[in-house]
């Protein structure tokens, strides 16, 4: 179970190891840097699960606005009594889905960014030497003994 992670579809991606393999990899490098508390922090999922969440209710009131605006456009399907809350329901539906899959592509691509730098410092200090400085700054503010090695 502990190589089935989010982790390894990066690892899968970047080397193109098969999955299992892929889990194993990403364990051991994170194991070795002493990331395990960096990676089951997930701060950045659940922030951008929030922000879609916000997103749904926002369309959502504008759903309830706009239908109830415009009564008829519910009025054929049998919601002649409460179009905005059909209204608001559709919204919340439309943009929870909508900014799940958009916020995703985010969430993976701070994954990737992640496993990149936990794989190779290095390389990514000498070609990016400001973005490095800052990225390492960053986290040796947020996890001084973890990242204590940078």
């Amino acid at each position: 179970g502990e190589y089935f992670n989010k982790w390894a579809y990066v690892y899968c991606g970047i080397y193109g190891y098969g999955f299992i393999e892929a889990g194993r990899g990403v364990k051991d490098l994170f194991e070795q840097r002493g990331w395990t508390a960096i990676i089951t922090d997930d701060l950045v999922d659940k922030t951008l699960g929030m922000l879609s969440i916000a997103i749904g209710f926002l369309t959502g009131i504008f759903g309830m606005w706009q239908a109830s605006a415009h009564p008829e456009v519910f009025g054929g399907v049998g919601f002649d009594e409460s179009p905005g809350a059909v209204g608001f329901a559709v919204g919340l539906l439309v943009g929870f889905l909508l900014s799940s899959v958009t916020l995703g592509v985010v969430g993976s691509a701070v994954d990737t960014v992640v496993v990149c730098f936990a794989d190779a410092p290095a390389e990514f200090d000498a070609n990016h030497p400001e973005q490095s400085a800052e990225m390492k700054a960053a986290w040796k503010s947020v996890y001084p003994v973890e990242c204590s090695e940078l």
